[in-house]
């Protein structure tokens, strides 16, 4: 019998040679017996693969058929970059070697309200953290990340300009005390300069600030405490008076005031795109680093409603991401929730404003094989997975042999900054057989973020 994972090959014919004696059919009719295999050939192996990289190992064999690998095969920081992988072939003997990729596009945060204006992570995001309730409904941001959305608030797009009431709120678990901003609307579509307005960060002393504008001027405030630790929710409603002269900002963390001005204000609409985890501080007085780094949940966006005190304590006694979301989605002009829960397995497939539009047509990728040597690229990555080049045969190491992969990235033609740190996630699956073909094969797989992300 053939076990799974091994493959026996017999070429032989057996003759049993015997002398007979005594009564026939017994056993003890034999005085002796003899199996032959006459060509005295047999060959057995196993089918073992090891990729050493960033985040790894990744083992496969000796009796899998499917391996969901840990770690990045893809450079961790942004084109131009670079990574390296070491495939050892552990079978034995020779194989064959396939790679394919199937598609491409940026990993994004869900609009559990409108599919269509998620936001696109950039940079270092890490997904699925703890969250306040103790699921997973948040997102890691160190470094450089943060997110934007893409189709934003601003005359032409889908939500139109923010009216003279709106909201806006997230749950945040600083890590450091560098502060940054949490949710601020700004002209870029990434973080190029643009004055942000509305605008909520944190300082370096943990406390919450927040500047809205009009054509009066911009009034800015702060909470009297400090959340420079644990999770936190803040939320900041704008109202305008019946009489259209005076607006009122009110700042609420975990539940209760913490700041509050009545000015007088004409013209509060506003446009542009929402930026989580980042602000531009243009005007404003900057804490040591723009971007947030720590943990951030249950973002959102009212649009025609200034929350009113208790609704804002419903949202902060919420026993679980799935009640405050529900709560969220139950109040009128709620134009935008992003949990922030997101597994990393789905891109956004629609179009992108802008010079965004098809941003995996504007980085270029290159696999780099020696030992034996290989090159697949330079190619933009729409090119990399393109249905017509799919699987790619690579030369696969001898037995017992090592192959080095470096996988690199550049900006292509007509490269915008406006993509500059998208995720752009191309899974990968490496494909192994027997050599001499059998019908067994061996699949690895980096599939979702961070295992095959490109950053733009």
């Amino acid at each position: 019998m053939t076990r799974p994972g091994r493959w026996t090959v017999a070429v032989a014919a057996l003759a049993l040679l015997g002398l007979a004696t005594g009564t026939s059919g017994t056993l003890s009719g034999w005085t002796s017996a003899v199996v032959a295999n006459s060509t005295d050939t047999a060959a057995s192996g196993t089918l073992a693969v090891t990729h050493a990289h960033t985040g790894g190992p990744c083992v496969g064999g000796p009796r899998t058929a499917t391996v969901a690998c840990p770690g990045s095969l893809a450079p961790s920081s942004g084109a131009p970059a670079s990574a390296g992988d070491t495939i050892t072939n552990d079978s034995g003997r020779a194989i064959t070697q396939s790679l394919a990729t199937a598609s491409c596009g940026p990993v994004r945060f869900a609009n559990t309200q409108q599919a269509g204006d998620p936001l696109l992570a950039r940079n270092a995001v890490a997904l699925q953290r703890a969250d306040p309730w103790g699921s997973t409904s948040s997102a890691q941001f160190s470094g450089s990340g943060y997110a934007t959305d893409i189709v934003g608030t601003n005359g032409s797009g889908l939500l139109g300009l923010l009216s003279n009431n709106y909201s806006l709120g997230v749950w945040f678990n600083a890590s450091d005390a560098q502060g940054g901003g949490l949710l601020s609307l700004s002209s870029s579509l990434s973080n190029g300069s643009g004055a942000a307005n509305p605008a909520l960060w944190l300082d370096q002393n943990g406390k919450v600030r927040y500047a809205v504008s009009s054509t009066l001027g911009t009034t800015q405030g702060a909470s009297s405490s400090s959340y420079s630790s644990g999770w936190h929710l803040a939320v900041l409603t704008v109202s305008k008076a019946v009489l259209g002269v005076t607006m009122t900002i009110t700042l609420y963390v975990d539940g209760n005031v913490q700041a509050s001005s009545t000015v007088l204000a004409l013209l509060t609409g506003t446009s542009g795109y929402w930026h989580l985890g980042w602000s531009d501080f243009t005007g404003l007085t900057a804490p040591p680093s723009s971007s947030f780094h720590g943990r951030l949940s249950g973002a959102f966006v009212n649009q025609s409603t200034a929350l009113s005190a208790g609704t804002v304590g419903t949202l902060y006694a919420a026993a679980s991401a799935t009640a405050y979301r529900t709560s969220l989605a139950g109040t009128g002009g709620t134009a935008s929730i992003w949990m922030l829960g997101d597994d990393g397995l789905t891109t956004y497939t629609g179009t992108l404003p802008g010079a965004m539009a098809d941003p995996c047509s504007q980085v270029l990728a290159t696999l780099a094989f020696t030992n034996p040597a290989a090159t697949v690229g330079p190619m933009t990555l729409t090119a990399l997975v393109a249905p017509a080049s799919n699987p790619r045969t690579v030369a696969a190491p001898a037995a017992g042999q090592a192959q080095s992969l470096t996988t690199s990235s550049a900006r292509g033609p007509g490269y915008s900054t406006d993509i500059t740190g998208l995720r752009l996630l191309v899974p990968l699956t490496f494909t192994y057989g027997t050599s001499p073909a059998t019908s067994w094969t061996m699949a690895m797989q980096w599939t979702s973020d961070p295992a095959m992300v490109f950053l733009a």
